[in-house]
């Protein structure tokens, strides 16, 4: 979450009400809409005033550079993000046959890796390592199964736990790493900090 919007975001904007004449938020709304982007006069006041509280939805990103007549990765970039992708995304046909508790940790394991704060936040690794244990629930349920989906969510969780503790180890003096092994593709992490 952004606790205030960017000021190349906010810069944007005022670029935008400047080419429309010196429009409001709820005219570039309407210009916006009757062009076929989705955003509201909302959304803009608050992002405009710097207090948007989350990372805005790439349809107001895309308002927002058709308003101000950039391309859309200027305006992704006005807030530290990649644009999507041209090609929409496919799952693997394989992922049609994932039980629902399944999809709901790959859900969130993709979520995590497309989320891009621009700061590290606890937050953000705590909702990777929460996808990786609903992956490994969910691998649990699967048993021994050998299928490409079980092989690469194996090896997403040996890389999330080679990336946690090689993270804590480079935390510096001012955490002492007790157990610095990396875990098995199949283990949970532990690392364990002592607070000076």
């Amino acid at each position: 979450m952004m606790g205030k919007t960017s000021k190349s975001l906010m810069d944007l904007i005022e670029i935008a009400v400047k080419r429309h004449g010196g429009a409001s938020s709820r005219r570039l709304a309407d210009v916006a809409q009757q062009a076929g982007h989705d955003v509201s006069h909302n959304t803009l006041n608050r992002l405009r005033q710097g207090t948007y509280a989350s990372r805005p939805a790439d349809a107001s990103i895309r308002a927002i550079a058709y308003l101000a007549e950039v391309p859309e990765t200027v305006a992704f970039a006005a807030i530290g993000v990649r644009p999507p992708a041209a090609e929409r995304y496919q799952v693997p046909d394989e992922a049609q046959r994932m039980n629902t508790q399944q999809r709901k940790a790959l859900d969130a394991l993709l979520r995590a890796f497309v989320v891009q704060p621009r700061t590290p936040a606890m937050p953000s690794l705590g909702a990777l390592l929460s996808a990786r244990d609903q992956l490994e629930a969910s691998l649990a349920d699967r048993g021994a199964a050998v299928d490409p989906i079980a092989v690469a969510a194996r090896a997403v969780i040996a890389a999330i736990d080679e990336t946690t503790v090689a993270l804590f180890n480079t935390a510096g003096d001012d955490a002492d790493i007790i157990d610095d092994d990396v875990p098995p593709a199949g283990g949970a992490a532990s690392v364990v900090c002592t607070a000076n």
